[in-house]
């Protein structure tokens, strides 16, 4: 898989360049709203010298050029395209272009005006070829068989030496191939029309538009899990009303009525009108329903003081069904029970075929089974963050895993089985002692050869500056907790000297400004040697620059927002604790002020945020907004931090659930174990959080931002579950889960 991790804010300004953000009316609609176009692009401006997601395939006296199996790439009148060239005739021929990445996308409503777009050029014209679209079927229904819907080119224009705009009705292609799966759509086709001959064809902006209505959405957006009694308790509803009643979901008895308040007008993220019931009051345990005058009723929810407790241990135990290299047992695992996994990373190899040991354990990243040790700052930090500002809610025995009896809390004993990993990862003797490999990885290492399921082959990619700046301060973060906890003492001090190792080989390679000061920040938190403080002094300017506000955009996407967290909590006061702090304040503050406008209360300034991993992007702006609470108790902290969860319980704008197994209406995951995948032979594990609203890489589902979301466990960049997206959930439900302590009200 070629998925990883965040999407900086460069790339998505980028696609914005590329793809643009105009939107045309539909007049035709008969609406209280204009409906805006909608786009999928295909690919719109190629880049480099062959397009990476394409294929030709010819025989009988036919060829398509390609360059490594893919199609060209080439400039032409000063814009990039794809070079279409056949030569021979008398056979066949095909070619098959994707999205980047092969991501699927969906035309079930861009029905009826839909079209399918794009320029052509012949090199001498009066070229003919047949176009469409294929679909993947891989929904699980029927075989897995790729229904193409073709038309003739030549139906529509007339190929010449000069460049032509072609549209194409979507229902034209449904009239070719009835039993083509609109939503399950794979890659754009073209084959020979007629007798294949010799011709030279070039293609851009290969594209889908509609202005067809979207799917609707439920207008009650709630937290479908539901709520503590203390809690503020807001719903959003998305059609005009007026009043509103919670009622008791088994004997409809009225608890309460309410008039609603309009806080929206055509918001340009959702592109909602929006409405907000707020039933705070309503205390009494029990299950309910919101029902708004003139819309409906909404999901059943909660009230009750341990609500979120199971969600708490699902979060967490989603790391222990992640765990590598060893058999997850039915009396822990339940109907997830598996095999041991993966058990060549016990005498793993490097790329170049070099035997390094034992690498086994850790956890499984995403919903492959690749490791990277680059990867684990936030699902480390957030558990030893959270324990620590809670020890005693965590507890041993509470999460069914395999070290559960063991006298030390589950909590921390899952957060010990990734950083032992860890330390397998970190070279330990000779030239390059103290570097940690940066991954083990199923692309590192030779094809051919078939492998039973979860055995496949993985090496060991080299060793980089991010990975061993990452671990060492992990492991220093990991000291401070675990150097209080009498049986892992020597677990601690084990931690640190690797966390040192580090930083000395880190320091004599020159490593980057930003990888020196997350490595040091963390080392100076732990032991507050002089050394590190003088660095972490130092670095700091350099790194962060001088003025907070500035670094508010920086803050949220750079490797080193949770050293500076480190810092902003650390017990050592002075310049450097009081500086964190207001790097960390000022990204928060910003969160609340876009809190208090959004109309659907997400802490996100810039629309483009809403990008791969949103999830994880919301709810870490939660993680931010606690902590900062320790040293600046604002309420209004809290209130949006709980925003961020009820966001991932469904109160977003397309009503979904985001965790696997809480609420109605929730999503799917991409996963190659579990779910409902093509994949998958396990079932969906309750607690997983997929990368959630995505506008650039599934661009054409909605018109609007927030929208971007399907829950199709056949698309990873809207659905796959990963280390960092679980993270900020488990300590956001940790921090506002009672777990047995029904006075803990923040």
């Amino acid at each position: 898989m070629s998925r990883r991790g965040l999407i900086v804010l460069s790339i998505a300004a980028a696609v914005i360049a590329t793809f643009g953000l105009t939107c045309r009316k539909n007049t035709n609609v008969e609406s209280s709203q204009s409906v805006e176009e909608r786009v999928t692009p295909i690919v719109e401006n190629p880049t480099g010298v062959f397009y990476s997601d394409s294929y030709a395939f010819a025989g009988g006296g036919c060829s398509v050029t390609t360059i490594n199996g893919r199609i060209p790439v080439v400039p032409v009148d000063g814009q990039n395209a794809l070079k279409i060239e056949v030569t021979g005739s008398g056979g066949y021929w095909g070619v098959g272009i994707a999205r980047r990445g092969w991501v699927r996308w969906y035309l079930d409503n861009y029905l009826p005006d839909g079209v399918m777009e794009f320029q052509v050029k012949g090199e001498r014209g009066g070229e003919r070829f047949r176009i469409g679209f294929a679909d993947s079927d891989r929904d699980g229904q029927g075989p897995d068989f790729d229904r193409n819907a073709y038309v003739p080119v030549t139906k529509y224009v007339s190929i010449t030496k000069e460049w032509q705009t072609v549209r194409i009705p979507i229902s034209d292609f449904i009239a070719a191939e009835p039993k083509i799966e609109l939503d399950d759509c794979q890659k754009v086709v073209l084959s020979k029309d007629g007798d294949a001959k010799p011709m030279i064809v070039y293609l851009r902006g290969i594209r889908f538009v509609t202005t067809s209505p979207e799917h609707p959405v439920p207008p009650i957006k709630i937290n479908q899990l539901g709520y503590r009694p203390y809690m503020v308790k807001i719903a959003k509803i998305s059609a005009p009303t007026r009043t509103f009643q919670i009622v008791d979901a088994k004997t409809g008895r009225i608890v309460l009525k309410g008039v609603t308040r309009k806080v929206a007008e055509n918001d340009p993220v959702s592109g909602d009108n929006v409405w907000e019931a707020d039933f705070t009051p309503v205390k009494t345990p029990g299950r309910y329903k919101l029902v708004a005058d003139g819309v409906g009723e909404s999901f059943v929810f909660e009230i009750r003081e341990n609500v979120y407790d199971g969600l708490f241990r699902d979060a967490v135990r989603f790391y222990y069904l992640q765990r590598c290299g060893i058999a997850l047992e039915s009396k822990f695992a339940g109907p997830l029970a598996r095999e041991a996994c993966h058990l060549g990373d016990r005498k793993a190899l490097t790329r170049d075929g070099e035997f390094v040991g034992d690498v086994s354990g850790g956890w499984h990243d995403a919903g492959d089974c690749n490791k990277y040790a680059a990867w684990v700052r936030y699902p480390l930090f957030m558990m030893l963050d959270i324990y620590d500002l809670r020890p005693k809610s965590f507890r041993d025995g509470q999460l069914n895993i395999p070290e559960s009896g063991n006298g030390i809390p589950d909590l921390l004993d899952e957060a010990k089985w990734e950083l032992d990993w860890l330390l397998k990862m970190q070279i330990n003797s000779g030239p390059q002692a103290g570097l940690v490999y940066d991954r083990i990885h199923e692309s590192a290492a030779p094809r051919g050869g078939k492998r039973p399921r979860l055995q496949e082959e993985r090496r060991l990619l080299p060793p980089t500056h991010e990975a061993t700046a990452v671990c060492a301060s992990v492991w220093a973060r990991a000291y401070r907790t675990f150097v209080n906890i009498p049986k892992f003492k020597n677990d601690a001090n084990r931690y640190l000297a690797a966390a040192e190792l580090a930083w000395r080989r880190l320091v004599s390679e020159n490593a980057r400004p930003e990888f020196l000061f997350i490595a040091a920040a963390c080392l100076y938190d732990a032991t507050g040697k002089d050394e590190y403080r003088k660095v972490t002094s130092e670095l700091m300017d350099k790194v962060l620059g001088n003025d907070p506000k500035q670094a508010i955009e920086r803050f949220i996407w750079e490797i080193w927002e949770c050293a500076v967290i480190t810092l902003a909590l650390s017990k050592r006061d002075g310049s450097i604790r009081e500086k964190a702090r207001a790097f960390l304040k000022a990204t928060v503050d910003k969160c609340v002020e876009t809190w208090f406008k959004d109309a659907y209360s997400v802490p996100i300034w810039n629309s483009d945020h809403y990008c791969w991993s949103s999830n994880q992007i919301i709810g870490k702006r939660g993680y931010y907004a606690i902590m900062a609470y320790q040293f600046a108790p604002n309420p209004d902290y809290l209130r949006m931090a709980a925003d961020t969860l009820h966001y991932l319980l469904g109160r977003n704008a397309v009503c979904y659930g985001m965790v696997t197994g809480y609420g109605t209406r929730t999503t799917e995951i991409y996963h190659s174990i579990y779910g409902r995948s093509a994949m998958a032979w396990l079932p969906t594990p309750p607690g997983f959080v997929p990368g959630g609203v995505n506008q650039w890489e599934s661009r054409g589902i909605s018109a609007y931002p927030a929208k971007n979301f399907r829950p199709d466990p056949n698309n990873w960049t809207l659905t796959e579950p990963a280390i960092y997206y679980n993270a900020p959930l488990v300590f956001l439900a940790g921090y506002f889960a009672s777990l047995g302590d029904a006075s803990w009200r923040p």
